[in-house]
């Protein structure tokens, strides 16, 4: 019988490799279990690859805006097959890098899918339908979420797709009807919209990204009509009609007839705990099949722990790195880093979408006394160089202490610029310290501090219509 692992890892998206090398780097004996490709939804199918058709759908849009910059080219156009070969190289690349940074260190990895027999002891069945078992002292679950499916919608892989599929499409659709109004449903709508796509965004609830802040959520409304996409809020899908020429009628709500080449289903994403005999060990599970776990990330049995978006804390890939790190320290016996507050989220939608901590909605409805600051795109030299005009950052603060609670970016390189904020929150900085931090100019990043000087009117290069602050 070989010799028990210390910690074994059930998945290998970016909680569970990173959280694998964080083991092996603490010197615990450390094995991986995967059922499919190394680096899991974000890097194969996900994050990754949805970032490289971004980048084409900018890069294209800032092709036909030449002219803008002083540039003479001729129409530019997508060539598919050239557009999903690079998708491809790019993963290739990437997955292959998982590869070398787990066997580097020495972390051996198992093929097949797992399922737990005991707190410490789990099955593997091979492609080959070969069970191998051995021993593992600690288990930690990061096997993601798969795409939730609505009742009467299924997946055939060309008409009706979810995230996943779309990347592989053999052509570009000439129509297509995303269902969700979310991070994933939003983004491709921009991204089809760009490259040529007639786009239909179908949502349920009445606003786009329910999470973010409502002025970044009505600013993206704003945003996408302009790039013709036709958003149906408020409105659900009533009856789905397949016709005889190979197209599809959706019946909305309200009556109205969208008719598309395919639907792509983005409505949200459900943990995949099923089959890992969760129930036979006695682990707890929260709403909708999400695993429970506290602070350290264990479960309900000891030795058996949870990271990402399997778990019932919120589903981002970045978000599941750190907890798997934390995970593989807390099993090592050190004190695991769990300063959680200050999360940064990003949505690659044109213009881009990021945000940390609070909004000012639940600012206020924690009973604090608000104090907002904001500082438009349009009025920053940086911004007008790089003709990227479009959007605002919105900093939340504590009127009573200064604290910097949230702030929320819309426009060019959001995904950037949040993390000065990230950090600011995370240590606990106030308004001020942002406020007076000098940045380079002329850089995207002066908008942060204008916007964080704003909030006591202070900004400089923005007249408020209102009466002559007092020094702070």
């Amino acid at each position: 019988m070989p010799e028990p692992y210390q910690v074994t890892i059930i998945g290998t998206g970016p909680g569970g490799y990173v959280s694998a090398i964080r083991a092996a780097q603490l010197g615990l004996r450390t094995a991986v279990v995967e059922k499919d490709e190394l680096g899991g939804t974000c890097l194969n199918w996900g994050c990754i690859p949805t970032k490289s058709w971004v980048v084409t759908a900018h890069l294209f849009e800032q092709i036909k805006r030449a002219k803008e910059y002083g540039i003479i080219v001729g129409e530019p156009r997508i060539d598919w097959g050239l557009l999903v070969e690079r998708k491809n190289k790019i993963v290739k690349q990437l997955t292959g890098g998982v590869k070398q940074l787990l066997s580097g260190r020495g972390v051996d990895i198992h093929r097949g899918t797992a399922k737990l027999t005991s707190a410490h002891r789990l099955a593997v069945t091979g492609a080959d339908g070969k069970v191998t078992e051995f021993a593992s002292e600690n288990i930690v679950l990061a096997t993601g979420a798969a795409a939730w499916m609505p009742p009467g919608w299924s997946l055939d892989g060309e008409r009706v797709i979810s995230s996943k599929e779309a990347l592989d499409l053999t052509q570009q659709p000439k129509r297509i009807a995303i269902l969700g109004g979310g991070v994933i449903g939003c983004e491709f709508a921009c991204f089809f919209a760009a490259i040529g796509t007639q786009v239909a965004l179908i949502e349920m609830l009445p606003k786009l990204v329910m999470a973010e802040d409502e002025e970044v959520s009505q600013a993206l409304e704003r945003e996408m009509k302009k790039q013709k996409i036709a958003l149906h809020l408020g409105t659900k899908v009533e009856e789905r009609r397949d016709n005889g020429d190979g197209s599809i009628s959706l019946t909305l709500s309200g009556g109205k007839t969208v008719d598309v080449d395919c639907v792509l289903v983005a409505t949200g994403r459900r943990p995949f705990s099923e089959g890992l005999g969760l129930e036979a060990v006695g682990i707890s599970r929260a709403d909708r099949g999400k695993i429970a776990v506290n602070e350290r990330l264990q479960t309900s049995v000891p030795g058996v722990y949870a990271i990402g978006d399997v778990t019932d804390v919120k589903q981002l890939a970045h978000f599941a790195s750190a907890q798997g790190k934390a995970a593989a320290e807390a099993i090592a016996g050190h004190a695991p880093q769990t300063n959680w507050r200050a999360v940064p989220a990003a949505t690659f939608t044109s213009p881009e979408i990021a945000s940390v901590g609070l909004t000012e909605a639940e600012a206020r409805a924690e009973g604090r006394k608000v104090k907002v600051g904001r500082f438009p795109f349009r009025a920053h030299g940086r911004n007008i160089a790089d003709g990227e005009t479009t959007g605002f950052v919105k900093v939340v603060g504590d009127a009573d202490n200064d604290q910097l609670l949230g702030a929320h970016i819309f426009g060019a390189k959001a995904s950037e610029l949040i993390h000065e904020a990230s950090l600011a929150i995370g240590a606990d900085l106030d308004m001020a310290h942002i406020a007076q931090a000098i940045h380079a100019h002329p850089t995207l990043s002066e908008v942060i501090g204008e916007a964080a000087e704003d909030a006591d009117a202070l900004a400089i290069h923005l007249l408020r219509q209102e009466a002559k602050p007092a020094a702070r």
